[in-house]
């Protein structure tokens, strides 16, 4: 069975410094922001007089000194401390002392020729040239004549320079520092290693500095959201960055039996609210070594050792217990609670029903009927059930809650749109007049077939009462949990219909279609399918076990220019899924290519191909490109 699911990603954006428009702006904050947030998570901007957080404040020769140290192996071995007063104007009792000695003795930084450091005098961008490429393994003897002009033409080779716009004799602020160090991390050194990796930190696969780890690096937690959870959170809450499930909000937005974490670098608090509640259907591999869990008929590994001893010898929980395991960041188990400490209940869609053999209460082996369905948050349930007394069927929607440790099970009627809706506002924030919740769980089914979304997906999409299954509002009366019908069309991959063939035997019903989908080609089995949806082209495809469920036409138009995540014709643009693929049409055959190869379509004849309007929540799902 086939699901998609979206997910968070975090994509270091290159910028051209060149580009001035709103979409490079745009580019270059991003940038900015990525910077910042790896510059603070390592602790570079972190000296002996506090963290360096104006963007606009100069920085002083004694503060680039330590930031030197910081972004250095010397990071957490040199001392503020020296027994030598170094010169006139840095006795042995200044708060830099033991930084500036480290700067000098390293040839990072020097004084001048009357004996003085001037502390307090801004870094000049040739100052700090000198000091990173030092860093990087270079010396004055590597320039052959004017030194500091190679130091200067050696920032520019090594893209030191980006998003940084001062002269040689400017003082560089705290922004223009934190791009210096960023641009240094991803820099080689004399030797041809990636810097970042020289100081300790790991590679990804593409060979480049792995920010995640990096930014993580820090993170403190899992703790369990309770009413001292401020106490061990050791910065001021004030200035503090907020996050729940992903969504920047505040900390009032929290609730309890979340799971946080913070950074005291980036003074940022994130929390997870991802709760599954089911039975323990069995302790993996067993109760004395307990790795893994599986609850409601999914598999958990454990985030921390203590919560994998609730489940061992150690512990109160046991096979057959029904318990409400929350979940952290890596979707690990971090604590579980049993139903007498935290009553809940999910309402979701059944997207799969059957019989199966379990262990019932008294340790027998019975066949009992089963539901898996998937609530607003896209997590999928299995659930056992009596037949007796209910049968359910796929597309129903059921609620299930516990009463003393016991699953009970019903059908709910379907809710429609709130009262009032219409559309969802500009940034997805309401749905007519109905606010959503900062982490509003969206998911939208297809048939059996489901993808979670996020509320800016769904920006000026109208709603009708048809559209929506379910929804749920919070204590604060805004919608927190909403399931839909058919709104975004993500549900379906989107690539190729390359042949259509009849049965190879005359007792088969089923025909052969054949596909490309992400530059890859298949066959999947299908019940006949007449008119235009079987002719080859661009398509939807939904495509379970193999088999061909429905397929879906593409509108096309098209392509003048491509800008950003937008394509243009002459009249109107369009906005590009995520996962749009581009393909280069030649000899007869499609070729995957991306939308870098796109930078000049002035000799190429370029077909855009969307699902639907844009204003009814449509995208750019296919790009054909053809030479003219």
């Amino acid at each position: 069975m086939v699901r998609k699911l979206l997910s968070i990603w975090i994509a270091v954006i290159t910028i051209v410094a060149t580009i001035v428009s709103p979409i490079g702006t745009k580019r270059a904050l991003a940038a900015q922001s990525e910077a910042e947030r790896v510059i603070k998570s390592i602790g570079i901007m972190k000296t002996d007089q506090g963290n360096l957080s104006d963007r606009n404040e100069i920085v002083t020769r004694s503060q680039f000194a330590q930031l030197l140290v910081n972004a250095s192996t010397y990071k957490d071995m040199a001392w503020n401390k020296t027994n030598l007063s170094l010169y006139t104007d840095v006795q042995k009792n200044h708060w830099a002392a033991g930084y500036i000695e480290t700067a000098i003795n390293n040839g990072w930084m020097s004084g001048y020729l009357n004996g003085t450091f001037k502390p307090d005098r801004g870094i000049t961008l040739q100052e700090a040239v000198k000091a990173v490429t030092s860093l990087l393994g270079y010396t004055n003897s590597d320039f052959v004549g004017n030194t500091l002009g190679g130091q200067m033409a050696l920032y520019e080779s090594k893209n030191l320079n980006e998003n940084i716009k001062k002269s040689s004799r400017e003082y560089l602020n705290v922004a223009d520092c934190i791009n210096l160090f960023y641009n240094l991390l991803n820099a080689t050194t004399k030797t041809g290693v990636v810097y970042a990796q020289s100081i300790g930190y790991s590679l990804n696969s593409e060979g480049k500095p792995d920010y995640l780890s990096i930014i993580n690096e820090g993170t403190q937690g899992p703790i369990l959201l309770d009413a001292n959870w401020k106490s061990k959170i050791p910065f001021s809450l004030d200035k503090a960055t907020f996050y729940r499930d992903g969504i920047e909000c505040t900390q009032y937005d929290y609730n309890d039996y979340d799971l946080i974490y913070y950074s005291e670098e980036l003074e940022t608090v994130w929390a997870y609210d991802d709760k599954v509640t089911g039975k323990v259907e069995s302790i993996n591999p067993d109760v004395i070594a307990p790795q893994s869990v599986t609850v409601a008929g999914k598999e958990y590994s454990f985030e921390r050792s203590e919560a994998s001893i609730e489940f061992s010898t150690m512990g109160s929980v046991k096979e057959g217990d029904v318990v409400t395991i929350l979940l952290g960041k890596n979707g690990k188990v971090g604590y579980v609670l049993d139903t007498h400490d935290f009553n809940t209940r999910s309402t979701g869609v059944v997207i799969e029903t059957g019989t199966h053999i379990i262990k019932n209460d008294e340790g027998k082996m019975v066949s009992s009927d089963y539901v898996v369905y998937v609530d607003a948050a896209g997590n999928e349930y299995l659930q056992d059930y009596d037949n007796v007394l209910v049968q359910f069927h796929k597309g129903d929607l059921i609620r299930v809650t516990y009463k003393k440790g016991k699953a009970i099970i019903s059908e709910v009627g379907k809710t429609g749109a709130p009262l009032s809706s219409g559309s969802f506002n500009g940034d997805g924030s309401y749905l007519g007049d109905n606010k959503l919740a900062s982490n509003v769980k969206i998911v939208d089914m297809y048939e059996n077939n489901y993808v979670s979304v996020y509320p800016r997906r769904l920006a000026n999409v109208p709603i009708f009462d048809s559209s929506v299954i379910y929804y749920e509002k919070n204590a604060q009366g805004a919608i927190s949990h909403l399931i839909l019908d058919g709104v975004t069309g993500d549900q379906f991959d989107y690539g190729i219909l390359t042949g259509f063939a009849s049965p190879a035997s005359v007792y088969s019903t089923e025909f052969n279609y054949d596909y490309i989908i992400d530059g890859k080609t298949g066959t999947a089995t299908g019940e006949f399918i007449s008119g235009e949806l079987s002719e080859e082209g661009p398509k939807g495809l939904l495509i379970e076990n193999n088999k061909v469920v429905a397929i879906r036409n593409l509108y096309e138009t098209k392509v003048t220019s491509i800008v950003g995540s937008s394509v243009y014709n002459e009249a109107a643009s369009y906005t590009m899924a995520d996962e749009c693929d581009v393909y280069f049409y030649l000899n007869g055959e499609y070729v995957l290519s991306s939308i870098d190869d796109l930078d000049d379509i002035s000799n190429l004849k370029v077909t855009a191909y969307y699902d639907r309007p844009e204003y009814a929540g449509g995208r750019v799902r296919v790009i054909v490109a053809e030479n003219r």
